[in-house]
């Protein structure tokens, strides 16, 4: 069953169940030992959420990687961004990396929510 199909399932579902679901997946791909290693990287409380932030502020680490990406910019003008240690910019990198499914449904969950909401998500035309 590819992720797409996946997806569809899951937006069958009650949103407890959904949430089960996403719990136990997150489950699934965490490596406990793994994330106990991390230099600048902390889990955070949260509902649904289980992607780490980067410790000491309210900010993912798939942001500054998103952000890195999106603009194209080198670890070291992201760190320059960011105001961060160069280091927790490479770990950010590493973590989002090898936890890109863990984004992917994370993504898809705050989609979900946000057209629930009724919030438009696609750009619209300001002609």
């Amino acid at each position: 069953m590819s992720l797409q199909e996946l997806k569809e399932k899951a937006c069958q579902l009650s949103v407890s169940d959904r949430l089960q679901l996403l719990s136990e997946i997150v489950r699934s791909l965490q490596n406990t030992t793994e994330i106990d290693n991390w230099q600048y990287l902390i889990a955070r409380p949260h509902p649904w959420r289980k992607q780490l932030y980067i410790k000491g502020r309210k900010l993912l680490a798939s942001t500054v990687w998103q952000d890195m990406t999106a603009n194209e910019m080198s670890p070291e003008q992201a760190a320059e961004n960011w105001d961060l240690p160069l280091p927790a910019i490479y770990e950010a990198i590493h973590y989002c990396e090898n936890h890109r499914e863990l984004l992917k449904l994370e993504a898809a969950e705050e989609r979900y929510r946000l057209e629930t909401k009724g919030v438009q998500l696609d750009p619209t035309n300001a002609a």
